[in-house]
């Protein structure tokens, strides 16, 4: 086989072991590996996906072969970065709140 051929079978074979799920839950596939199922949250109805991809998996000139461990790693350490940047926005907002006050109770 392929490269192409292998990434096919590999998503189509973890489609097939999902595919109970999907049906379970009315799924409409919408899309080569792509499917939606509908949620309702408090009332209002909300359309979710999932899709499945093949990964690299061996070292290629663009990329390296796709490690979920290092992916994870990658994704926490992002999710740090943004909470990070986004705590120092925040005390940023509320000492301006803060000096507004206290400049409004001055006045």
């Amino acid at each position: 086989m392929n490269a192409n051929e292998i990434k096919s079978t590999a998503r189509q074979m973890t489609i097939s072991a999902i595919m109970p799920a999907l049906y379970e839950n009315d799924a409409v596939k919408f899309a080569d590996g792509s499917f939606a199922i509908l949620q309702t949250v408090d009332g209002q109805e909300v359309w979710t996906e999932v899709t499945v991809k093949s990964k690299a998996w061996k070292d290629t000139k663009v990329s390296k072969a796709f490690d979920p461990f290092v992916a994870a790693e990658e994704w926490e350490a992002e999710k740090r970065i943004k909470a990070d940047a986004k705590a120092v926005k925040d005390a940023e907002k509320a000492a301006k709140v803060a000096k507004a006050k206290v400049k409004k109770e001055e006045a």
